[in-house]
């Protein structure tokens, strides 16, 4: 059986959020996938930071639910969550966001509340 036509990277249902980030936080993958082998014609994804933020955004912020299955400490070492707290603060200030205080105790490793 050949590889699926179809990759599904990061879930379905996630919420757009070029209306804070527009292009910002997009990574050109193509060498990877080109050196993987990988027959697809996928070649960008998020960032760590912003696959983060789009995690916090879909369940906190638009849910107002606890993230399943993740826990800070199982990415912290590879994800710089100044950057996303930096991001939620500005957008929180600017009125975007209405959940940014428990999307940082999230990332701070807090006890989520709603």
């Amino acid at each position: 059986m050949g590889a699926p036509a179809v990759w599904a990277i990061a879930g379905h249902n996630y919420p757009d959020t070029s209306f804070l980030f527009g292009e910002q936080e997009i990574v050109d993958i193509s060498e990877f996938l080109a050196l993987s082998g990988l027959p697809v014609t996928l070649f960008r994804c998020a960032s760590y930071e912003r696959a983060v933020f789009d995690l916090l955004y879909y369940h906190i912020e638009q849910n107002n639910r606890m993230v399943p299955n993740v826990q800070p400490t199982d990415i912290n070492d590879v994800v710089d969550f100044d950057r996303i707290i930096g991001w939620v603060w500005e957008w929180e200030r600017s009125g975007q966001l209405e959940r940014g205080g428990a999307m940082r105790n999230w990332l701070s490793a807090e006890p989520w509340t709603s």
